[in-house]
């Protein structure tokens, strides 16, 4: 409800959100470590994230009086393709980014992604973003490389890909919002958590052949790791269930709010 015109459930979701991001960034990095960067895991370890955060969703499922389950057609999951891969792509980049240069530095260049879902809002998905939006894309932008910038280690590789996270988050969140507003589509899918599992499980299977294509022929390695290595295997489950809790709340935010907003946050 909202008290004194402030939305309290939505202030809750963001503050919640920030709170699983901060300790997804710490486990998912502490994870990439422990099996050398970006020469160890980050697609297997990327698609795996994807993987439990599904098998928790799909508990919660299974579970009595935990979350009624969906009532999709096959249409609704190929509706659902786009904005999965996406979310997939999205996640896997934005790995690869932090496995290949420090926190800080994905963080500063994923700051740029209101910018992407700004454009992309206004002039492909004919959203308009109001003046006082693109006037606080600057400000917001320049703050997070303000708080980060002392802590810097350029990488090329660690740029490109943040970049190209940034295109398909803002891709995910247009098409998320698009999705949204598709006819009954909202009532055979019952709730937004029903809506983001779907996504994380279709997510997760389109992650599979890229997974074989880069990092197939030492699978077996990273089997022997995540064995013999606690710091893998304890921060990779942990990283997968904190990123899957804060994804379902920025799916949560999306519904009150809009694309752009939602990457700004």
């Amino acid at each position: 409800g909202a008290l004194g015109g402030l939305d309290i459930p939505l202030l809750t979701y963001f503050a919640l959100w920030y709170l699983g991001n901060y300790y997804y960034n710490i486990t998912n990095k502490l994870a990439l470590k422990a099996t050398g960067g970006a020469a160890g895991f980050p697609m297997t370890i990327s698609a795996l994230q994807l993987g439990i955060g599904s098998l928790y969703g799909l508990f919660l499922w299974l579970a009595p009086d935990a979350r009624e389950k969906p009532s999709i057609t096959l249409d609704d999951v190929i509706k659902m393709l786009p904005v999965a891969f996406c979310y997939a792509g999205a996640h896997s980049a934005s790995v690869f980014s932090f496995s290949a240069g420090s926190v800080s530095f994905g963080q500063i260049v994923k700051a740029a992604e209101p910018a992407f879902a700004a454009v992309l809002s206004q002039f492909v998905y004919n959203k308009p973003v109001s003046k006082a939006k693109w006037l606080c894309l600057p400000i917001v932008i320049g703050g997070v490389i303000l708080a980060s910038v002392n802590e810097l280690d350029f990488a090329w590789s660690a740029l490109l890909s943040a970049c190209l996270a940034n295109v398909f988050a803002a891709v995910r969140g247009n098409e998320n919002k698009k999705l949204m507003e598709t006819e009954g589509l909202k009532d055979r899918l019952g709730s937004v958590g029903n809506q983001f599992c779907i996504t994380s499980i279709l997510g997760f299977l389109l992650s599979i052949p890229f997974v074989l294509w880069k990092e197939g022929g030492k699978l077996g390695q990273f089997v022997e790791s995540f064995k013999t290595i606690p710091a893998l295997r304890n921060n990779m489950i942990a990283s997968a269930l904190w990123f899957y809790g804060y994804n379902e709340l920025s799916t949560m935010t999306l519904k009150k709010t809009n694309a752009v907003t939602q990457s700004v946050a």
